[in-house]
């Protein structure tokens, strides 16, 4: 497998799993766009790299700033194969915790920058008639848990969002949506309980560096997981939410 000669835009790469696909993908060969708030840690990811990537800062959160950012990048003269949005906060939160700054904030970066930077994206695809749209959404999209709000509901919506694109798009347009499940980064260094078959960054770069390649819309691991999750969503409502309220319950 290679990504060589590939122009890869990333969008989240400063840290965790986007900075482990920065990685990956830049050992097999891609040249990188390389997004995030935080300039000076692109800078510092770039310089490991070798130097020969593009920098482009930008927050998601501001549409503005993704439409000159996507301009930029247009601009820059090269085909663009692979646009993959990676970008997130999180923090654990119940409900009744009623923070409605942070909460606007995580809706604004999670679930609007994946449709900010869809939007952006979509015409130089179309100009191009190719290229692929990778969102990132989560095993914590699939159903809702306890605890989980509100960041389960956001990577819901990205999923929604994501399965509505591929649904509309021409077929010259390739949708993907990744669905991790835990993998050990700054966002989940916060939570208190335990994680079952926690991954490694890398190893979850090198399940999304395989999966691009591959023709599935969904990218999931690891399996064994991800799996449990689903098989608990496919259940009646009256099961399901009797087995999530028990889970909050014993937490």
């Amino acid at each position: 497998m290679s990504f060589a000669g590939e122009y890869i835009w990333i969008i989240g790469a400063s840290c965790g799993i986007g900075e482990a696909l920065a990685r990956e993908l830049a050992a097999q060969g891609a040249t990188l766009i390389l997004s995030a708030r935080r300039e000076a840690e692109l800078e510092a990811l770039n310089a490991s790299l070798g130097g020969a990537h593009r920098v482009v800062p930008f927050d998601v959160a501001d549409s503005a700033q993704v439409q000159r950012a996507a301009e930029q990048v247009s601009g820059m003269g090269t085909r663009l194969d692979r646009v993959i949005f990676m970008a997130a906060i999180y923090r654990p939160e119940a409900i009744a915790a009623r923070d409605y700054a942070f909460t606007k904030q995580l809706v604004e970066v999670n679930l609007l920058g994946a449709i900010y930077m869809t939007y952006a994206v979509l015409p130089l695809f179309e100009q191009q008639r190719a290229g692929q749209m990778v969102l990132c959404g989560s095993v914590a999209g699939y159903t809702g848990l306890p605890g989980g709000q509100p960041y389960s509901a956001s990577k819901a919506g990205v999923i929604n969002f994501a399965e509505s694109l591929y649904a509309e798009v021409d077929n010259f347009i390739d949708v993907k949506l990744i669905n991790p499940g835990f993998v050990r980064t700054r966002i989940t260094d916060k939570n208190n309980f335990a994680m079952p078959m926690r991954l490694e960054p890398e190893q979850a770069a090198k399940a999304i560096a395989k999966g691009l390649k591959g023709r599935a819309f969904e990218i999931h691991f690891p399996k064994g997981f991800t799996y449990g999750v689903k098989g608990l969503h496919s259940l009646p409502y009256a099961i399901r939410l009797w087995l999530t309220r028990r889970m909050r319950d014993k937490a």
